[in-house]
């Protein structure tokens, strides 16, 4: 069985945008004595500069006045704290400027400081800093050689509890911002980590199961901010995942979401009993719970058809009541690493401040009153020649059945115009992390590669969140096999129907979507014409040894390389290079570490033995993350791996040899601001 259907608020203009496609000379025309529809040549596309220059928002505060809100912004190249009123009628004010990113403001309780994380280089080890509100100059709080983050302002607004890596057992520690004297608290505080209302508790979600793999266990502590034993509130949940623990306003119950229903579910611990009520039961994921001032609401996200949904329901049980209509993302998701964004009540409680983000449109602050009437946009990022929701594509759902009979999804955005029978170029675009998903939101690579008239498939195959506990954890030991099969059938299907050419198909993805690149080049070489890697894998071996991955081989391959040989070398594209001749571009970011820098070197040997075309390059400043880098390595990264795929993939002349390397001896050297290339051992062949 397949399914179809566009995942929009609105219809679609199919009369308007096919007089906009003939207008601009766009519309697809069928090749001489061909039965199928093919495109002359690539379409123009969206202007990449507008799309590079088009940020978003994902991190924000609002005031403990309600007027003002703190927000991470690129809008000026680099990651900067930037504030705006609430209400409008002002124009937004950048805080900070440092060469760095600056993220995650914290208004104080007073209202007079904003606390925030720095890092400087895209090294994600990041210091604590705080600025006025009303701006000034910055004041720098720590100063360690490992990551300070997660600040939580006591009360007084003079104290900073913070995280630390400087001690092994993931210590908190206080930091006063007028002595600026720091001093350890306790140890043990890990995962999600929040000071009660009164600064007396600390909640936070740790793992104390055994050799486990982080997606089947996780469970939530309480321990006092001074002496005193930590305490277990979800005992005996030992293969559930107990999160998002959020404090009510006096400090007596906790929000939470929890699988043990099967699917992320909202309900509530008392903390002095930890008595469990669980609010909802459904076979939707939920997220981000947040209490209303007054105690009497518990907001919190839904996940349905990857559109999310802000809702609010009794703090005491009741009905959920759907607050926001329009498709997209609205309040985002912390328990997938695509999903992003936030929301907040009101001080008043008089409605709520959350983030927007849909194909259309860039991540934004929005604000709706507490029935969800009234919503307004706050920030605006979207370039001024992207204005135009006509330009863009919203996906299809589309729904199937793989090879063992289960239900998988995934989201097909089809070129404007496009009809079946027009065998279009097709890309795969795999999501990142070990349990991520593609969320109906704003994406510039996947915009941009529809405009060119490519059709782009971003498959929620097994193993990614949204479709219960069960779908998450099928891939177990079998991810780079079972999710790319699932994935491969969504494309055979599309081809079958006449959408996709199954000759003109390349693929890319981040982190573990680059390792599912790599991974479906084993898989299937034969099927794909190009592959681009974000920040991928190449060697499971060493990425375990090498780069702290350990958790996400145990659960995605299954145990160790010494345990388990034969899913490590089945799935590792480097001992298949002599079979493997896909064309791949590497894309890497000096935050990655030199462990993850390590798997272009030993792909890159292979490949100059076996006459692999590769290419590579590692963006300067930038942390592990496409959706961090800033706007000038979104133009180059975008510049690429358009000339990687008209080549390969459309058949297009492109002069790509050394595309994203020079020969310089063998040196390093700067092209321009933002991005450094190395040559040396590994230097892009063009065969």
């Amino acid at each position: 069985m397949t399914t179809h259907r566009l995942l929009r608020n609105q219809p679609v203009r199919a009369v308007a945008a096919l007089s906009l496609a003939i207008a601009a000379g766009l519309w697809l025309h069928a090749s001489p004595g061909a039965g199928a529809r093919q495109a002359e040549g690539p379409r123009p596309g969206l202007p990449i500069d507008a799309l590079a220059a088009t940020v978003w928002v994902e991190e924000f505060d609002i005031s403990p006045d309600g007027r003002s809100v703190a927000y991470k912004s690129a809008k000026a190249g680099t990651y900067d704290i930037w504030i705006a009123p609430l209400a409008g009628g002002g124009e937004p004010r950048q805080l900070t400027t440092l060469p760095g990113r600056e993220m995650a403001p914290k208004f104080s309780p007073d209202g007079r400081w904003i606390a925030f994380e720095a890092d400087h280089g895209g090294t994600a080890i990041s210091d604590l800093y705080i600025v006025p509100a009303e701006g000034g100059d910055l004041v720098r709080l720590t100063d360690h050689p490992l990551n300070d983050g997660s600040a939580m302002w006591a009360p007084d607004s003079r104290t900073i509890y913070f995280q630390t890596a400087m001690h092994w057992d993931g210590a908190i520690a206080a930091v006063d911002i007028t002595t600026r004297q720091i001093r350890r608290v306790r140890g043990g505080g890990g995962g999600q980590i929040a000071l009660s209302p009164d600064g007396t508790q600390f909640v936070y979600t740790g793992n104390a199961k055994p050799n486990d793999d982080d997606q089947s266990n996780r469970d939530i502590y309480v321990a006092p901010v001074g002496e005193g034993e930590a305490r277990l509130l979800t005992p005996d949940t030992l293969d559930w995942l107990d999160a998002a623990p959020a404090w009510s306003p006096d400090g007596t119950r906790l929000a939470f979401v929890s699988d043990r229903g099967g699917f992320n579910n909202l309900g509530v611990i008392d903390v002095a009993t930890g008595a469990v009520r669980m609010l909802l039961t459904e076979e939707v994921e939920h997220s981000e719970p947040r209490w209303s001032p007054d105690g009497q609401w518990i907001s919190f996200t839904k996940n349905l058809d990857y559109h999310y949904h802000l809702f609010k329901i009794p703090a005491a049980g009741g009905e959920a009541v759907q607050l926001t209509t329009r498709g997209g993302v609205n309040g985002g998701s912390s328990a997938t690493g695509q999903t992003r964004g936030m929301h907040q009540w009101l001080p008043d409680g008089s409605g709520f401040a959350y983030y927007h983000s849909d194909p259309t449109m860039t991540g934004d602050v929005w604000v709706m009153g507490a029935d969800g009437a009234n919503a307004r946009q706050v920030t605006n990022h979207q370039h001024a020649a992207l204005r135009d929701p006509g330009a863009f594509v919203w996906p299809e759902f589309m729904e199937y059945r793989s090879f063992d009979g289960r239900e998988v999804a995934g989201l097909v955005y089809k070129p404007k115009g496009a009809q079946a029978g027009d065998r279009l170029p097709a890309l795969f675009f795999f999501r990142a992390n070990s349990n991520g998903q593609h969320p109906v939101q704003w994406n510039p690579y996947i915009q941009y590669f529809v405009s060119r008239g490519y059709l782009v498939f971003a498959p929620n195959f097994r193993g990614s969140t949204g479709r219960g506990k069960e779908y998450r954890q099928a891939v177990h030991t079998w991810g780079g096999d079972h999710d790319l099969r699932d994935a491969f059938l969504g494309m055979d299907r599309l081809a079958a129907e006449g959408w996709v050419d199954p000759a003109r198909v390349g693929s890319f993805g981040g982190s573990t979507g680059g390792y599912f690149v790599t991974a479906a080049a084993v898989k299937d070489p034969h099927r794909f014409k190009a592959g681009v890697v974000w920040y991928g894998a190449t060697d499971l071996v060493t990425l375990s040894t090498y780069a702290g991955m350990e958790g996400w081989n145990r659960f995605l391959i299954g145990k160790t390389p010494v345990e388990n040989p034969s899913n490590y070398y089945g799935r590792s594209i480097i001992y298949h290079a002599n079979r493997v001749k896909v064309p791949l571009l590497f894309l890497y970011a000096q935050g990655d570490s030199a462990a993850r820098f390590q798997q272009i070197e030993q792909y890159a040997v292979q490949a100059e033995m076996h006459g692999n075309w590769y290419d590579w390059a590692v963006y300067k400043d930038e942390p592990h993350g496409w959706y961090h880098w800033r706007p000038d390595s979104v133009r180059q990264s975008l510049e690429a791996m358009s000339r990687t795929f008209d080549h390969f993939v459309l058949g297009q002349a492109h002069d790509i040899k050394g595309l994203m390397t020079a020969q310089r001896d063998g040196i390093r050297f700067q092209r321009n601001p933002n991005i450094e290339l190395w040559n040396g051992l590994v230097n892009g062949r063009a065969r």
